[in-house]
């Protein structure tokens, strides 16, 4: 080789430390966040006391029922699956939670495990039926909630009845030792944190994404691709429930529709945080960012009185952007 045919000496220096941390977070990390800026900077400016701390974490703390109910849409988008029961799941908690709460001698003790424990039960007939069939999770999720709204309103007679105990009441109006949190941010946070860490910190979680993001693959190397359908719908339905008994808590009556929107709401959250609708991406970091957006983002509506038709518009259109955005991110890490 001769010194005309040698390669050009590379000129440009190695990103510094901070640097690279700073290439090594997802753009759509940055798509996220950058819309929960922006809708904090709206609300600011819409509303006399829009920075005003205290606000925003009431606003954060308003959103918690969405917040729980986000992250298990996150884990069954990031398995390749929608899970549209959870809102009625979340409706069956409330109307459960307060129905127990009524019965003599009722404490939280016994009524949360058994709330909790239906939820359960109801994802795993989710898991059990897409697991085992060729049904699409659309279908199939869809098929569950409309039972489930049935079934609501026939035990129910159509009017909800039950109480709700004062100790519940707490997780939305109480104070953690006098700090600004309330127990329901916390309890969403907290949740936020484990299922984070589970999901990046652990084999089990990155086989979780490996098995959404190629399926096949995943079943040709042996993983149990079925038990892993399994795991994301029992806990997706496990934290439909728990954010169902938040729901009430801040409602303070049980609902037949209280928790319908959420459905949406969730799968928008987990969008605008980066989860791909086809699988294998999606996190708590960046699911945390689209239920804060979307909180900013109702409250702004809210103050100009704007009627929830038009809102549900506006989380549509939000949730078609987001796809957009991040189907082009995808087929340009595709490119490379």
């Amino acid at each position: 080789m001769t010194a005309l045919d040698s390669p050009p000496l590379r000129t440009d220096r190695p990103r510094s430390g901070f640097g690279s941390a700073l290439g090594r977070i997802p753009t759509s990390l940055w798509v996220a966040y950058g819309l929960t800026f922006a809708c904090l900077i709206l609300l600011g400016v819409s509303t006399s006391d829009g920075f005003n701390p205290d606000r925003l974490l009431r606003i954060l703390s308003n959103a918690a029922p969405l917040g729980v109910v986000a992250i298990a849409q996150t884990i069954v988008i990031i398995n390749r699956g929608l899970d549209l029961s959870v809102g009625p799941v979340m409706n069956s908690a409330a109307i459960l939670t307060a129905v127990l709460s009524a019965a003599p001698g009722a404490s939280l003790a016994t009524t949360v495990p058994l709330v909790v424990l239906m939820g359960a039960a109801i994802g795993l007939v989710n898991g059990v039926l897409l697991a085992f069939t060729r049904i699409p999770p659309l279908l199939g999720t869809l098929a569950t909630a409309t039972i489930i709204g049935g079934v609501n309103a026939l035990v129910t007679r159509g009017q909800p009845r039950g109480i709700v105990p004062d100790e519940l009441r707490v997780l939305a109006d109480g104070r953690l030792f006098g700090t600004p949190f309330s127990a329901s941010l916390v309890i969403w946070i907290v949740l936020l944190v484990i299922v984070g860490l589970i999901l990046t910190g652990t084999v089990a979680g990155r086989r979780f994404k490996a098995v959404g993001a190629n399926p096949r693959a995943s079943w040709l190397s042996g993983v149990p691709v079925r038990r892993h359908t399994l795991v994301a719908y029992t806990a997706s339905g496990t934290l439909a429930a728990m954010a169902g008994i938040l729901l009430i808590a801040y409602s303070g009556s049980p609902s037949l529709t209280a928790g319908d929107s959420y459905a949406l709401n969730s799968v928008v959250a987990a969008v605008i945080g980066g989860a791909a609708l086809a699988g294998g991406t999606g996190g708590m970091v960046g699911t945390f960012a689209g239920v804060a957006a979307l909180a900013f983002l109702t409250t702004v509506l809210n103050s100009f009185n704007i009627p929830s038709p038009v809102q549900f518009i506006v989380n549509g259109g939000v949730l078609i952007g987001m796809l957009l955005i991040n189907g082009r991110l995808s087929a340009r890490r595709g490119a490379r």
